[in-house]
């Protein structure tokens, strides 16, 4: 039988109890008797059980790779429906838009009524708060490093091209946010974090790109920039959000294409920063 009072959440995602009772809430509230919440393919936090549990993970895994490739961001998805205890069930799934990382939720609930749009833009501001505040990549074992690495490796290798072939990643490292998250609330975290995304893209020019590994781990890729251009870039870079100036760490690194196709050399830049 479905429980919905169990809420659990991966000892991999470095998250408060707050933030994680806020999810719980989250799909308490929009009336769904289970909840999953999927990261690069892994499970990293579930609201809710049921009997089914391990034919449920199943026909997910086996969906998953089509999802991932074909599934538009924020479009429900029918999986299917299963009986449990003379009641009709519904398995539902839809994509966020989270960066490189892949994120899903799965909700299992009754055929009717169905979730509104406003339910599933409340669910999904919830975890896309839950991922920014709980991730760390310090803690590897539940993400495939690759699935990280290989798109922003192939979105570097499309950028060199005719005279650009070299460039530089500026990685920021920014101060330990979480003892603001509970005081400040889930509204004015997501703010904070918003801020910090808003003065990179300001920084990033048309050829480059920013990304987010986690909420403390930024890197902003510069093709065709130097050393020497990039630390008169970045050196007085600061990052002001609402009373606070953040402090963060800033490293710099030079790459190729030798770098790019060294897999040691490439992977040992974002393993030694995350």
């Amino acid at each position: 039988m479905i429980n919905p009072t169990h809420v659990s959440t991966s000892p991999c995602m470095q998250m408060t109890e707050y933030h994680a009772r806020r999810l719980g809430i989250s799909f308490a509230s929009v009336g769904v008797h289970l909840g999953w919440v999927y990261l690069a393919g892994e499970i990293v936090y579930e609201f809710g059980r049921t009997e089914k549990e391990d034919w449920l993970r199943g026909l997910v895994s086996e969906k998953m790779p089509d999802l991932v490739r074909h599934l538009e961001f924020l479009d429900p998805r029918p999986l299917g429906s299963f009986s449990e205890l003379g009641r009709e069930l519904k398995i539902s799934i839809m994509r966020l838009p989270e960066g490189e990382v892949p994120v899903f939720i799965l909700v299992v609930q009754d055929m009717e009524p169905e979730l509104s749009k406003r339910n599933w833009e409340d669910l999904s501001n919830q975890v896309l708060t839950f991922c920014a505040t709980g991730i760390s990549l310090r803690e590897k074992n539940f993400l495939d490093f690759q699935t990280i690495t290989d798109p922003i490796r192939k979105k570097m290798e499309k950028s060199f091209s005719g005279d650009v072939q070299s460039g530089v990643i500026a990685f920021f490292h920014l101060q330990d946010l979480s003892p603001f998250f509970k005081p400040m609330g889930v509204v004015k975290s997501q703010e904070i974090l918003r801020e910090v995304t808003t003065t990179l893209h300001k920084e990033t020019r048309e050829n480059e790109f920013n990304f987010q590994l986690n909420p403390r781990s930024y890197f902003l890729f510069c093709p065709g920039e130097t050393l020497d251009g990039a630390n008169n870039r970045f050196g007085s870079l600061y990052f002001p959000s609402k009373h606070l100036i953040l402090d963060y760490k800033l490293k710099i690194f030079p790459i190729d294409k030798a770098i790019l196709t060294d897999d040691s050399r490439f992977s040992s830049i974002f393993i030694e920063n995350f």
